[in-house]
């Protein structure tokens, strides 16, 4: 297992108590804050928790305290104070809060990112990209410079100064962009993210299996939508998501199954049905594989530990 920790500096103290005085005192079970900036938000975490599957999101998130494990295919990362998980395209993978406490809850800064914002930095302000492949994965985990971490920190103190945050935060989450560019990680980052603006190749099609997860896959069509033969979109789409097409909408359908029971729309057959399952007995099968129990069981599990979606 690979680990970034790295001692928590002055700037991520900083952070973390700016942070965690926006959370009403006396704790209100709140997990996920938002803001005036609606691609900025916080999280704050009061106890470890289950390994949980999920879809990561184009985003950046930051941790200030407490620390995290991330599993993204059979790489395991554990992190903490001043590292972040960057995911360029949207990538299932399994995450666990591994330490936090009411006294001293885990807290984390998200920002979500957009694809083409990056491409305009890129062609717009003639930023010198990086040399060498980078990751070869759509996610990763790395520790931040010190500017990076000051940039995060200047644009948290605008929410205090309202009079200013709209003229002055999208400079400075440029700033944020270019530093992810520019970092070690930086030459994957923005190959993938200029991938996924331009709307060609492996973007295009995880983007096709987003909007169509419950629809019959048929990878020779799918690799003809998008200007592909099937073996070059079966192996790049791997390479990217660390699975191949089928088994990526398998757990679009099964997070989306998760949600929808958590959230009582509709019984254990129907939410089968309905996110492309024709056979109950296989979904209950593929269900326990990828979370570990029944879904009735894993529901119930969850809505113990006080998750919702």
């Amino acid at each position: 297992m690979q680990s970034t920790e790295r001692p928590s500096g002055r700037i991520i103290e900083e952070l973390h108590q700016r942070v965690a005085r926006r959370y009403p005192a006396g704790g209100s079970g709140m997990k996920e804050l938002g803001c005036a900036l609606p691609w900025l938000s916080f999280i704050r975490i009061e106890q470890p928790t289950l390994l949980n599957r999920g879809m990561l999101s184009p985003s950046m998130c930051m941790v200030l305290q407490g620390s995290k494990k991330m599993l993204i295919g059979d790489n395991v990362t554990e992190y903490g104070p001043g590292s972040y998980s960057l995911a360029a395209v949207d990538m299932p993978v399994s995450g666990q809060v591994t330490r936090a406490s009411e006294a001293e809850p885990y807290y984390g800064v998200r920002i979500d990112l957009d694809g083409k914002e990056i491409a305009d930095l890129i062609m717009n302000m003639n930023v010198v990209l990086p040399d060498g492949n980078g990751e070869k994965t759509g996610a990763w985990v790395a520790a931040a410079e010190e500017e990076l971490q000051g940039a995060f920190l200047r644009l948290v103190r605008l929410l205090d100064t309202p009079q200013h945050l709209h003229a002055l935060a999208p400079l400075i989450k440029q700033e944020i962009l270019y530093r992810l560019v520019i970092a070690p990680a930086g030459a994957s980052f923005w190959k993938q993210a200029l991938g996924w603006a331009q709307g060609k190749g492996v973007g295009e099609a995880i983007n096709w299996i987003k909007q169509n997860y419950a629809e019959p896959l048929v990878i020779d069509e799918l690799a003809k939508r998008v200007g592909m033969s099937a073996s070059s979109l079966h192996h790049r789409f791997k390479a990217l998501t660390i699975m191949s097409p089928l088994q990526y909408q398998k757990q679009l359908r099964l997070l989306e199954a998760r949600r929808r029971l958590l959230s009582c729309e509709g019984d254990v057959a129907s939410v089968a049905w309905k996110v492309g399952y024709d056979s109950p007995s296989q979904f209950n099968r593929e269900y326990r594989r990828a979370f570990g129990a029944s879904p009735l069981q894993d529901i119930d599990a969850l809505r113990q530990q006080g998750t919702s979606f």
